[in-house]
C-alpha cells in the first residue's frame, strides 16, 4: 500500500518551505525516532523493479551483504527515504517468514506530490537506499477463528502479507481483492500463483463483479475479525457492512493510507499538563500539541503529523479530549491520545499526559 497522500500510500509531507520555518522555529524534525539499540534505519539495495502493470511496479529489497534482514510481522510498513526531500511510507507485501528479502508495491500517483513518481524513475536494481525497521501500526490477531481481508487497489498489499502468515499458521481467512479492471488488478497474477489462491476472490467492477460487500461479509461468529484497507469510499463500506453484519468494533481493521476530507474544525487553546515534572504548557489555536512541546524543548517522536501513523500516541491520565486522529479504537481512546492532531475538548481545557 503506498502511503503517499493523494497513504497507503501515504502521510503527508510538508514543503521546503514549511520544513525551513520550522526548523527557523525550533522545531525538531518530524522524522525523530527514539528507539534503543540498533538505528532505526538500514541500508539496503533495489534486488528487483517488477512493472506489474501500467503505474504499479513491485520493490524487492536486499541486505548489501546478503545477510538476513530484521524481523518483521504482517502488517508492517516502511519508511523509504527516496530523496532527501521525499520519505514515503509503504506497506510490506512479502511473506513474513522470508528475511532474504523486503518487498513492496508503488502506485504512482499521477496527483501526487511526485514522491511515487521519482520512485518509479531512480529505484533501479543495484541502487542503494536507506530504510525504516519495519514498524506496525496494523498488527493481525494471529488467534483469530476466521480472517476476512478485504483489500482494494493498492490496499491489498497489506493483505498479501496477512494471508502468507495466516496460511503459515494454519488459520483460516478468506482474501477478496477489488479492482476497477483486470489492467489495472496489479496482483492478480501474484495472488493466483499463491499457495493459498484458493482463498482468493477478485472482483473486477467493469465485469460485473463488484463487490457485494453485504453477501460477502456474512453474520460475525465468535473469534472472527474483518481487516480492509484501499481508497477511503472502499473502507467505509467495508466496515459499515461489517458493523451491519454485527462485528463488534475490536474485531474491525483498517489501515489509513491518506487523510481522509473532513469539514474544518476550530481550534480553541487548551493546556497540557505533564505529571511526571508537573509543568504546565500552553498550546495554542495555531499550535498542534506537538509543536508547543517542541517549542518547550519537550521532544517526543512525531512522522506524519496527520494524525494517521500513531507515532506520537500519549497516555491520557485526566482530561477531556477531542479526538481528530483515524488509528485509536473507542476503546483506546479512554486513556490514549494522538498529539499531533487531538486537542482539549473545551475551550481553555486541561489535559494531564503521562510525561
Amino acid at each position: 500500500m503506498d502511503r503517499e497522500a493523494g497513504i497507503a500510500a501515504h502521510a503527508a509531507l510538508i514543503s521546503a518551505d514549511e520544513y525551513k520555518a520550522r526548523r527557523a522555529r525550533g522545531v525538531p524534525s518530524e522524522h525523530i525516532y527514539n528507539i534503543a539499540g540498533d538505528a532505526p534505519v538500514i541500508r539496503v539495495e533495489v534486488a528487483g523493479a517488477t512493472a506489474l502493470s501500467d503505474d504499479v511496479i513491485l520493490y524487492d529489497f536486499k541486505a548489501l551483504d546478503g545477510a538476513p534482514l530484521p524481523e518483521w510481522s504482517a502488517g508492517a510498513h516502511l519508511d523509504i527515504v527516496v530523496a532527501p526531500e521525499y520519505l514515503r511510507q509503504y506497506s510490506m507485501c512479502g511473506d513474513p517468514c522470508d528475511r532474504t528479502r523486503y518487498r513492496i508495491a508503488v502506485l504512482r500517483e499521477a496527483a501526487g506530490r511526485g514522491g511515487s513518481a521519482l520512485m518509479h524513475r531512480i529505484f533501479t536494481p543495484g541502487r542503494k537506499v536507506f530504510v525504516s525497521r519495519p514498524i506496525n501500526h496494523f498488527a493481525l490477531n494471529e488467534q483469530g477463528s476466521h480472517s476476512l481481508l478485504m483489500g482494494g487497489g493498492i490496499g491489498i498489499t497489506p493483505m498479501i502479507a496477512f494471508a502468507h502468515r495466516l496460511h503459515a499458521l494454519g488459520r483460516d481467512f478468506t482474501l477478496h481483492y477489488s479492482a476497477p479492471s483486470r489492467a489495472r488488478a496489479a496482483f492478480a497474477d501474484t495472488l493466483a500463483a499463491a499457495p493459498w489462491a484458493a482463498r482468493v476472490h477478485l472482483q473486477l467492477s467493469d465485469a460485473g463483479g463488484r463487490a457485494d460487500l453485504g453477501a460477502l461479509i456474512v453474520p460475525w461468529s465468535t473469534g472472527a475479525h474483518v481487516y480492509t484497507c484501499g481508497p477511503d469510499g472502499y473502507m467505509n463500506s467495508v466496515m459499515q457492512a461489517a458493523e451491519t453484519a454485527g462485528y463488534p468494533e475490536e474485531a474491525r481493521h483498517l489501515e489509513y493510507f491518506a487523510v481522509p476530507e473532513l469539514p474544518a474544525r476550530e481550534n480553541h487553546p487548551f493546556t497540557l499538563h505533564l505529571s511526571r515534572s508537573n509543568r504546565r504548557i500552553a498550546v495554542s489555536a495555531a499550535q498542534s500539541a506537538t509543536d508547543a512541546l517542541a517549542a518547550a524543548g519537550v521532544h517526543f517522536d512525531v512522522k506524519c503529523s496527520d494524525g494517521i501513523c500513531g507515532m506520537c500516541k500519549c497516555t491520557v491520565l485526566s482530561g477531556a479530549v477531542d479526538h481528530r486522529d483515524f488509528v485509536l479504537s473507542s476503546a483506546q481512546r479512554q486513556h490514549q491520545m494522538i498529539l499531533c492532531q487531538s486537542r482539549a475538548a473545551e475551550p481553555a481545557g486541561e489535559i494531564t499526559l503521562d510525561l
